[in-house]
């Protein structure tokens, strides 16, 4: 079968955050297209994504001034010349930004700015995101304008944040998360219900250590129950030094005295981390669609979560899990106690959980044929 679009280029933030995000919607256009080309920065993992079947290009790391963000459009410039795509998929805020400068010098048949969640900027209310907002949101609606320009949300909250400050249509598309391989992501047996002599719950937290993701209440939360926990917390993930709400190494390591956390790092075996859990929990204070949590779900674990934009897209209240108010450490205790008090409850919500990924559109091949969708409608 003859592919119709000849050259799709992806651009990533990093070579990690396209094989944690990415793949499934690459996979489906490969199908479609006779090249699909990854940009992102270098951590060590370019070789992964070469093995996948992609051609692959590097990108400086880090665009924390003006001059290495002018150098990374610089270098978009010469690769987007050099390999001529006929549409071009920017991946996160930041990349949908620095992709359609780089755009103004050459126009591509087709743009996806696909927002995975509105970031900093959007997100929080510190003095630098509010200025950032009021310099660049003009910026944005600029670049973003053209008619050859699709914005692409994870979910209808985002859309309609941005849609109301003109940076996109009411009617923009939708396709809700990065995908989960259900073949790789699926349940264990789960264990009994806990005695005092068994060995505690482990509740699990896949995140960024960054401010955003509410970890503070989570660990206060935590450390409130103090010697009588019957629960482990285990945070898998590792600092984000291009968010400015990046905890310092000081800051981590002064959670060491907290009795029931265990921060496992940044892991590559994710499965193999929710199938160790009892339980999965995430406080952030807003979100894409989170990848987290279906990746959770999909392992049959019940879930926690903030009542935010993104996460109640996941968590059903009631029934495959329970929101708590956002940034609300007494409510976070709140929903762990009377999860953790409420066996039944646990084991019913995590077959719920991952009938949901299963059958709502949220696995890697429903994702690949909605992005397939998006191409040819573009």
């Amino acid at each position: 079968m003859k592919k119709p679009i000849k050259t799709l280029v992806f651009l990533s933030t990093s070579d990690a955050a396209f094989l944690a995000h990415r793949v499934a919607m690459a996979d489906a256009a490969h199908k479609i297209c006779r090249r699909v080309v990854i940009i992102c920065a270098d951590t060590g993992r370019m070789d992964e994504i070469k093995k996948l079947g992609f051609d692959i290009h590097a990108l400086p790391a880090g665009h924390r001034s003006i001059f290495s963000l002018l150098r990374t459009v610089f270098i978009l410039v010469k690769l987007y010349r050099f390999e001529q795509p006929q549409i071009i998929h920017h991946s996160s805020v930041l990349m949908s930004f620095i992709g359609s400068i780089a755009g103004l010098f050459y126009q591509p048949a087709r743009c996806i700015n696909a927002i995975t969640g509105v970031g900093y900027m959007f997100s929080s209310d510190s003095f630098r995101a509010k200025f950032l907002r009021a310099v660049l949101t003009p910026v944005l609606r600029f670049l973003w304008s053209g008619e050859k320009t699709v914005v692409l949300f994870q979910n209808p909250d985002d859309r309609a944040l941005l849609a109301k400050k003109g940076l996109a249509p009411f009617t923009a598309p939708i396709i809700r998360g990065s995908g989960v391989d259900i073949q790789r992501f699926v349940p264990v047996p789960q264990k009994e219900p806990q005695t005092e002599k068994e060995t505690p719950l482990i509740i699990g937290c896949a995140s960024r250590l960054i401010g955003d993701k509410g970890l503070e209440e989570l660990i206060a939360a935590v450390s409130s129950f103090g010697l009588q926990s019957r629960f482990e917390l285990h945070i898998a993930g590792s600092s984000y030094a291009g968010n400015p709400s990046s905890f310092t190494k000081e800051r981590v390591n002064s959670w060491a005295s907290v009795e029931a956390l265990r921060l496992r790092g940044q892991l590559r075996d994710m499965p193999a981390f929710w199938q160790g859990c009892d339980i999965a929990i995430l406080p952030s204070h807003r979100e894409g669609l989170p990848k987290a949590l279906l990746e959770a779900a999909a392992c049959g674990l019940p879930l926690l979560g903030a009542d935010v934009p993104g996460t109640r897209e996941i968590i059903r209240h009631g029934h495959n899990g329970l929101l708590f108010r956002k940034g609300d450490a007494g409510s976070i205790v709140d929903a762990i106690t009377q999860m953790t008090e409420d066996p039944a409850f646990m084991k019913l919500a995590g077959r719920k959980s991952r009938q949901m990924v299963e059958k709502e559109g949220f696995s890697d091949d429903a994702v690949g044929i909605a992005y397939q969708a998006l191409l040819a409608s573009i």
